[in-house]
């Protein structure tokens, strides 16, 4: 079981996840936006962070840069997703450090296979 974190507003999106991670055996914490999800990445050092790029507060791209300039979270897989997601904005996202990149709406193999790509990477 993996400790998985949610960063975003969407409660929608948190209900999918809520049920996904149960299905899949992990554990899954969240945060409605950026600052608060680089509060909880410090104290509990998931697994995984999906993290949506468009968010209040702080957005996805800057949690994802600062998770890779602190040596202690670096390693952590972050898979980015939005529903804006072109071609341009998922190579930005995987020049600065994204384990993986995805477009909403989620197809769900799509997900479940991008999701077990990032537990099994070795750390950065």
């Amino acid at each position: 079981m993996a400790k998985v974190l949610l960063i975003d507003d969407d409660q929608s999106n948190l209900e999918f996840m809520r049920q996904l991670m149960r299905i899949e055996g992990h554990e899954l914490a969240w945060a409605a936006d950026g600052e608060q999800g680089l509060a909880l990445i410090r104290q509990q050092h998931p697994q995984l962070v999906i993290c949506d790029v468009v968010m209040p507060r702080l957005g996805g791209y800057a949690v994802l840069e600062t998770v890779r300039a602190d040596p202690q979270l670096a390693g952590i897989p972050v898979l980015l997703f939005s529903a804006a997601m072109s071609e341009e904005a998922r190579a930005i996202g995987l020049r600065r450090g994204a384990s993986e990149v995805l477009a909403k709406p989620f197809d769900l193999e799509q997900l479940r296979s991008a999701i077990r790509r990032c537990l099994a990477q070795e750390p950065r």
